[in-house]
């Protein structure tokens, strides 16, 4: 294989600069004369540009991989072969549940596991890297891509997005089976203000480097090789052409040594934003901030030859761009084998095979969280059981971003229930008074009624924002049809956001959240509704009492009138509902109960320098052995900046047998105290400390100590 520098002195400017531009396959494959002339014109391409593009957005099969790789190749000078990349977010065709459930499992390994099967299905097809993992901080569940991020802690954010890189890239980019990992949407995407989509994001430095950068920074460190920007914009400047985001903090500060690349058209979108004139100057200050691939724009190809002849852009920001994407190809081993990875014959017998939907199967039991339960679950198969709602039939459990899932690889609710019990009635009709007399009497006769509803997958993901975010009116009346029946309900709930849940909490005897679950929803939810499968999910997003309370998130900033509960008016609070969430973060039930108690730290104070152990008593007190998710979180009292009231630092999620205890032990030293000062350094300062160790964010024992 030639050196890189080697291939690149051998290319002309226009070879180079069209290795910085990303299309969709069927510019390679289709007709340039007719399927494709529209594309083309509205991009301004002719069509030898087209063939010197750099990669490829997307691609349907291996079959497609190859035709594509080999038109291109043989029209290419140099034979350089394109990298083809895609949203790979939650599987392939086996599809996994959506990233915000797979959080809930507080379980990084099982994640690592998801995201390995979901890279050696997608490299069947020729894909060699994957738009994941979005490791956006997400506070307000309006935003619909909180689906696919892992929730409002930062620590949290950093475990799973290196959970992630690490199953995609594996033991190395350059072995068939692994996909170099691009992590999204840089930078803080997730503040997007009101959580509408592509909206503005206005915060502090400080917060942005308190909070919002560390799961890019995480999903760096373990190795990620691309970098997405963002589409918003930031200190009201667009993350594509954010020379502080791009250059200073990325490239320069972090050292990324990978390729940083663009949403989709996000380079164009700048002239709307209104900090660009048009495409010219668009490319100028994409390429002078560190953005080296368009995707889907032509911005660059049109306008950086001129811009370069006209000294407007160094050649060196051009060559430095082309030489990254360049060694990605080459540590890709494309150079090697353009064609690496793409198997028709794996294709059909590995993709969405048994063993992967075990797999899939085995994330979802640990992805779902049992907010309410009155005794009534599990369920016992010799119950009358009624079925109602829009889920009992609707096998759509997928979710967002699922590409090649498909809704007929999953069976509906009704036939997994079924497996265990035989229902009395069987309807997704979510009404009481449409039900015939037949089915009413059914109805009736049961002695509990499961009511599956919630968000359909096309509610949740990019470009899908809500104000309202409870369930639908038609739902809720059904839950208070049957209240007014005086029936026992199990509601379970799919969606992928945080759902406003007052109005009907109240009205259900258990509730069982399942956001979308993946190829194998439907088999988890069974197990777990008839004790299979004993829930573990911990909540990683807090659940509002009201749309009015967003952003909610328990790692708050205390004001200097917190509210006490007492007799002083003058006070942070409201005064038509509470300041908490109906449902915190990390809190989530069991079938098993559990008693914590003798939280015991090694010594009061601790050196810089010193470590310091920390222990909690676990019993599981009831006949179900299962699992448990300590968490130990911090609380900093005095700080040159203000502190959260409490951080996440560590958490351990054990299995503890029926009627059994155990101790669970943490170590924490001065790198748990650090923080962002206002200078943006990293330090930890002297003074009082809280340790709060619990099983959810509201459920804590409580000790202090000093840093001395």
């Amino acid at each position: 294989m030639l050196p890189i520098q080697q291939r690149m002195n051998d290319l002309t400017i226009e070879e180079k600069i069209g290795q910085l531009m990303q299309l969709a396959p069927f510019f390679f494959i289709g007709d340039l004369k007719k399927e494709v002339y529209g594309p083309i014109q509205a991009l301004g391409l002719k069509e030898n540009e087209v063939f010197l593009s750099g990669s490829v957005l997307g691609i349907g099969n291996a079959s497609e991989m190859k035709r594509v790789q080999k038109t291109y190749l043989e029209k290419s000078r140099h034979k350089i072969p394109l990298i083809f990349m895609a949203d790979i977010i939650h599987g392939y065709k086996t599809i996994f549940p959506v990233p915000l459930a797979m959080a809930a499992s507080f379980n990084p390994e099982l994640v690592k596991k998801a995201a390995r099967i979901s890279a050696l299905e997608a490299q069947t097809a020729g894909i060699h890297v994957t738009f994941s993992p979005m490791a956006d901080l997400s506070r307000d569940p309006r935003w619909g891509r909180v689906v696919e991020g892992f929730g409002e802690d930062p620590y949290l954010n950093q475990v799973y997005a290196k959970a992630m890189v690490e199953g995609y890239q594996h033991d190395g980019i350059e072995k068939v089976g692994n996909l170099a990992s691009c992590v999204k949407h840089f930078a803080a995407y997730g503040a997007s203000e009101a959580g509408r989509d592509y909206n503005t994001v206005d915060m502090s430095r400080l917060n942005l480097h308190q909070y919002y950068l560390s799961g890019y920074k995480a999903a760096i460190d373990a190795g990620a090789r691309l970098v997405m920007t963002s589409f918003n914009i930031i200190e009201g400047i667009p993350a594509t052409q954010n020379k502080y985001l791009l250059r200073d903090v990325l490239k320069d500060n972090w050292q990324f040594d990978g390729v940083v690349i663009s949403d989709y058209d996000s380079l164009r979108q700048t002239i709307e934003h209104g900090t660009s004139a048009d495409d010219y100057e668009a490319a100028k200050k994409a390429i002078l901030a560190g953005l080296d691939i368009e995707m889907a724009t032509s911005s660059y190809v049109i306008n950086l030859k001129k811009l370069i002849e006209n000294g407007e852009v160094p050649m060196a920001l051009l060559d430095d761009a082309v030489y990254r994407i360049l060694k990605l190809k080459a540590d890709l081993g494309l150079f090697d084998d353009p064609y690496k990875g793409a198997d028709e014959l794996k294709e059909q017998t590995f993709v969405l095979s048994n063993e992967n939907k075990q797999v899939a199967l085995e994330v979802a039991r640990e992805s779902m969280v049992l907010l309410k339960n009155e005794g009534t679950l599990p369920l016992e198969s010799s119950s009358k059981i009624a079925l109602l709602g829009e889920y009992i039939t609707n096998s759509n459990t997928i979710g967002p971003w699922s590409w090649h899932g498909r809704k007929e690889d999953c069976i509906p609710l009704y036939e997994a229930i079924s497996s265990y019990s035989k229902p009395t009635l069987i309807s997704d009709k979510n009404d009481v008074l449409a039900l015939n007399p037949e089915e009413l009497y059914a109805l009736k006769s049961a002695e509990v009624v499961v009511v599956a509803v919630g968000e359909h997958a096309i509610e949740s993901g990019e470009a899908h924002s809500k104000v309202n975010i409870t369930l639908k009116p038609k739902d809720e009346n059904l839950i208070q049809q049957l209240h007014d029946m005086g029936k026992t309900v199990v509601l379970v709930l799919y969606h992928g956001r945080p759902l406003v849940l007052t109005s009907i909490e109240s009205k259900v005897n258990a509730i069982l959240d399942t956001f979308f679950l993946g190829t194998m929803s439907q088999q988890a939810i069974a197990e777990t509704l008839f004790g299979k499968n004993n829930p573990s999910g911990k909540l990683t997003m807090s659940y509002p009492r009201h749309v009015g309370q967003i952003p909610i998130y328990y790692n708050y900033l205390n004001t200097g009138r917190p509210f006490k509960n007492d007799w002083n008016p003058f006070t942070s609070f409201y005064l038509d509902v509470e300041n908490t969430p109906l449902y915190p973060f990390g809190f989530g039930l069991s079938y098993s109960t559990f008693e914590l108690s003798n939280l015991v730290v090694s010594k009061p104070t601790m050196k810089r320098n010193e470590s310091m152990d920390i222990s909690i008593e676990v019993k599981n007190t009831s006949h179900i052995s299962g699992y448990e998710t300590i968490q130990l979180y911090i609380r900093d009292y005095s700080a040159e900046v203000s502190r959260p009231v409490q951080e996440l630092k560590q958490f351990k999620k054990i299995w503890i047998e029926k009627h059994s205890k155990t101790v669970v032990s943490f170590t924490i030293s001065e790198l748990d105290l650090v923080y962002v000062h206002s200078d943006l350094s990293l330090s930890a300062d002297v003074g009082k400390f809280s340790i709060l160790v619990g099983n959810a964010s509201n459920r804590v024992l409580k000790t202090d100590f000093t840093l001395i």
